[in-house]
């Protein structure tokens, strides 16, 4: 019996150590991620891809993805730049290469 309670004891402590956690981060970076209504998961994920908590935000409120986000980021395109591109209905290649020619897409009204 006593084997037993020493396994699960080790099990759960295996198990809280594998969740995501706040680790990292100062009391302001997480009381930032907290505010926009990210948990420790959500904010960990888009740290990791360099995001922070006000940009997370505005990519989130623009209805992106985290995958979405990213893919566009790293094309330089700011959330807002993204977002105008996406909602004229460029994909992320079209949009590098029109914007790489000068243009800038047309919203339909």
């Amino acid at each position: 019996m006593k084997k037993v309670l020493v396994g699960l004891l080790v099990l759960l402590l295996v198990a809280c150590a594998s969740a995501p956690s706040w680790q990292g981060m100062s009391e302001r970076e997480i009381s930032q991620w907290k505010t926009i209504g990210f948990d420790s998961t959500q904010a960990q994920n888009w740290r990791v891809r360099g995001f922070g908590p006000a940009e997370s935000d505005g990519w989130i409120k623009a209805n992106f993805t985290l995958d979405t986000a990213t893919i566009w980021a790293k094309e330089a395109f700011n959330v807002e730049e993204a977002q105008v591109w996406s909602e004229a209905g460029f994909e992320i290649e079209e949009a590098v290469t029109n914007r790489s020619k000068g243009l800038t897409p047309v919203r339909a009204n």
